[in-house]
């Protein structure tokens, strides 16, 4: 009876952990084409493209080549508000090939995130009282951000690099 015990909490317990023991191997992308949120580009289930920017391996194997191309599809998309409110996309699923052809699915969050700095910039105003207003408020009160208008995001081709894992 305790021998059951036992070995049943032995069972849960290796269960439980065994997708600790995956190894994560890291894929470095790079976007290929412009994302932005300005005027509501970018919507839930968009397909976004990637490409590896070195090339991965699996047991000192080529696995996945440079330059290959990574299709993001986008699960969530928050535009920019008020109170520097920033913009967001998140992915959580990657799709590619490998060396063979054969498909690859990549299950891996990566969060894009408007730029903080550029969300609490005053010059995002046009010129004029409203954004004398803004600079001074927001260079003088700390937490005045009520009257500034949080970031979007816009990410040209190669100019970021981003790490999703995969793992085996």
């Amino acid at each position: 009876m305790i021998y059951k015990k036992i070995f049943y909490i032995l069972f849960v317990f290796v269960v439980v952990t065994l997708p600790s023991f995956a190894e994560k191997i890291p894929v470095k992308i790079s976007p290929i084409q412009i994302i932005s949120t300005h005027h509501d580009e970018i919507e839930t289930g968009d397909w976004i493209k990637f490409e590896t920017v070195k090339d991965v391996f699996i047991d000192e194997k080529l696995y996945i080549p440079q330059s290959t191309e990574i299709i993001g599809v986008v699960d969530f998309v928050h535009q920019n508000g008020w109170a520097g409110d920033s913009a967001e996309i998140k992915f959580k699923n990657f799709y590619t090939k490998d060396i063979n052809n054969k498909k690859v699915l990549i299950s891996y969050p990566l969060d894009l995130e408007g730029n903080v700095e550029m969300a609490n910039d005053s010059r995002q105003f046009p010129t004029g009282l409203v954004s004398n207003l803004a600079y001074y408020i927001n260079r003088n009160i700390k937490y005045a951000n009520f009257l500034i208008r949080g970031s979007e995001i816009f990410i040209e081709p190669d100019t970021k690099t981003f790490n999703v894992f995969l793992t085996q």
